[in-house]
């Protein structure tokens, strides 16, 4: 299990930069695997605290299925959203697209359930809803890209096995 306090003490910028471009709006882009194996993309509110990276699923969401069955996910953020954008309107150098894959563990304990859920939902503003899934995401791999001094493309990336890897390209 590696846990989003592994991987940000493993790699704290890459990890930072991660945080950041997935907390700029509330979406994000989750990936999993349909029961005939084929992919399915969705919408989702990541959520960081605790030292975890949390999803939750409202009741008898497929992407939660998808999940209870085959926990292996990718999330991505939005990278349209997520961008600052010079007086232009052109993208900001410097913006940070991120992604990481992993796999989902239902939690099943309530008071775990109702802590985190709550939690989110008062950082919204919103109702907990009383019924739904969370999920915690072991990290297997994260990776950030972004642009460089304006005209180099850094590709940065972790994993456990590998630690950071750091491709700069022109």
């Amino acid at each position: 299990m590696t846990s989003w306090k592994d991987a940000r003490d493993a790699a704290p910028e890459l990890a930072q930069r991660a945080e950041a471009a997935f907390t700029a709006t509330t979406n994000a882009v989750l990936a999993t695997i349909r029961k005939d194996g084929s992919p399915r993309v969705s919408g989702i509110d990541p959520m960081f605290f605790d030292d975890e990276l949390w999803l939750g699923s409202m009741p008898n969401a497929r992407k939660a299925d998808d999940l209870l069955r085959d926990p292996r996910m990718a999330l991505h953020c939005v990278p349209w959203e997520s961008r600052p954008k010079g007086d232009d309107g052109a993208v900001a150098a410097g913006s940070v697209d991120a992604k990481l894959t992993g796999r989902a563990v239902d939690i099943t304990d309530e008071a775990t359930v109702q802590r985190v859920m709550n939690r989110h939902f008062d950082e919204i503003g919103q109702d907990a809803p009383a019924e739904g899934n969370l999920f915690r995401i072991d990290i297997e791999r994260l990776t950030t890209v972004h642009v460089e001094d304006e005209k180099f493309l850094v590709i940065e990336s972790w994993s456990p096995a590998g630690g950071v890897v750091r491709v700069k390209r022109d």
